[in-house]
């Protein structure tokens, strides 16, 4: 309706000709009581929108807004297209209340642990779609450059600047006697290049529950606790 009033503004078209395009827009199927006394455009909108198909209309918005799918860039996905998309059809549906459209964007991402979890702790003191848009893209740009289970990682000690290394053939003298993990160089080799896994699954790290594989040697790294990093810093292989 907003298309066709700038239409009519456009082409300066009288109130009393736009009264008759309205009509003639209706399609026959719906039966508006009483349209020979619309007189407003207001009026007009209101009627349409008591009308059954409107609700329908409106129903079938949500439906579609709940089967959108979040595909990566990398993947060949757009996320500017989606949340257009979204945005359109909240407002197709009359869909206006944050916390309605936090949950449907939570239902939406369901699948992604990583979206799931910075969501839910960075959406709480949002209150309007545009914030929630932009949150939905900053996490969806943080993903993309987030660790992955599987990812190659290197793991640099922050006061010393040596990277967290292992070899075959140094084993520890006492102990496990299994293959020492070490501290070594400031400047990276291939023996301080790790796989991150998580335990359970997840596509993406999350290090509270982690192994790391060391890349030339394939041995697993086991440690005392998996809380974060900073517990690694003792363990063999």
């Amino acid at each position: 309706m907003q298309q066709f009033k700038v239409f009519c503004c456009a082409n300066k078209i009288s109130p009393s000709e736009e009264k008759y395009l309205w009509k003639q827009l209706i399609h026959p199927a719906i039966k508006i009581p009483s349209i020979e006394n619309i007189s407003t455009h207001d009026e007009f909108l209101n009627a349409l929108k008591a009308h059954v198909s409107f609700d329908i209309f409106k129903e079938c918005c949500k439906r579609k807004l709940l089967e959108l799918k979040y595909i990566p860039e990398k993947y060949g996905g757009d996320t500017a297209i989606l949340l257009s998309k979204f945005q359109t059809l909240c407002y197709n549906a009359g869909i206006n209340n944050i916390e309605e459209i936090k949950m449907i964007i939570y239902k939406i991402m369901m699948s992604n642990e990583f979206f799931k979890s910075e969501f839910i702790r960075k959406s709480k003191e949002i209150n309007s779609i545009e914030e929630l848009l932009k949150l939905f893209n900053d996490i969806t740009a943080d993903e993309a450059i987030s660790v992955k289970n599987g990812s190659y990682v290197a793991i640099k000690h922050a006061a010393t600047g040596k990277y967290l290394s292992s070899v075959s053939n140094l084993n520890y003298e006492t102990g496990s006697r299994k293959q020492a993990v070490f501290a070594g160089k400031t400047s990276l080799e291939l023996n301080a290049i790790w796989n991150i896994f998580d335990n359970k699954g997840r596509s993406n790290v999350f290090y509270d529950d982690i192994y790391l594989m060391h890349q030339q040697t394939s041995r697993r790294l086991s440690c005392s606790s998996h809380k974060s990093l900073s517990n690694y810093s003792e363990g063999n292989l």
